[in-house]
């Protein structure tokens, strides 16, 4: 088996379910201890904790919607399966896919979108779960969707055990798998991106 291989649906989300655990909800819980000490007054690390969440939450969506982007996939899981923990993400979810994730995974600051003259702003928060989601309007054309990051995480966890408990007739195990091996070989050499071919000729060298 390769390293991370799990043998049924339900063990890939067990698997991830562990790991959001033990890591994601152990960071939690040495911010908690670090802010009782001192640490992080009036704040938290807000945007590592959004990075290590809303790439789980779109592994999620990607085992159970299989959408070619994973863009797409995050969107319906958050407006279904993180709609059906948490009332507040059917309405939001496409607004904060691109409003969260994407501004973290291809950037190092949060963005603003804008639409004619309509904003949405963001506002993060650490441990302030009753107001995850709620909507703030700051100026007639401008609004700022809450996102509390205890919340999410928690969100997180709920979706992960709903899933345990479903029947997904083994295409999860197959999907989950099919993450662990990249085959760069596999398309067409006028297919493949720069990088892709790069690597080929450095995996040549070492092999």
């Amino acid at each position: 088996m390769l390293p991370g291989e799990v043998q049924s649906d339900e063990q890939a989300f067990r698997q991830i379910l562990g790991r959001l655990e033990g890591e994601v909800g152990t960071s939690l819980q040495l911010i908690v201890d670090g802010k009782q000490k001192g640490l992080f007054p009036g704040t938290a690390p807000f945007w590592a904790l959004m990075r290590m969440t809303f790439p789980i939450a779109e592994s999620l969506g990607d085992l159970i919607y299989r959408n070619a982007s994973t863009a797409a996939n995050l969107q319906s899981v958050l407006e279904t399966e993180f709609e059906a923990v948490h009332a507040g993400y059917k309405g939001k979810a496409a607004i904060l896919t691109m409003l969260y994730r994407h501004s973290l995974a291809h950037h190092d600051e949060l963005r603003v979108l804008e639409s004619g003259a309509k904003k949405i702003w963001w506002i993060v928060s650490f441990s302030d779960r009753k107001n995850h989601l709620n909507l703030v309007r700051q100026a007639t054309d401008i609004v700022a969707i809450h996102f509390d990051t205890t919340a999410f995480y928690d969100d997180l966890i709920a979706v992960c055990r709903q899933a345990i408990t479903k029947q997904w007739n083994g295409h999860v195990v197959t999907r989950y798998n099919n993450w662990l091996t990249f085959d760069l070989q596999k398309k067409n050499g006028k297919d493949r991106t720069k990088t892709e071919k790069a690597a080929i000729i450095e995996i040549g060298t070492f092999v």
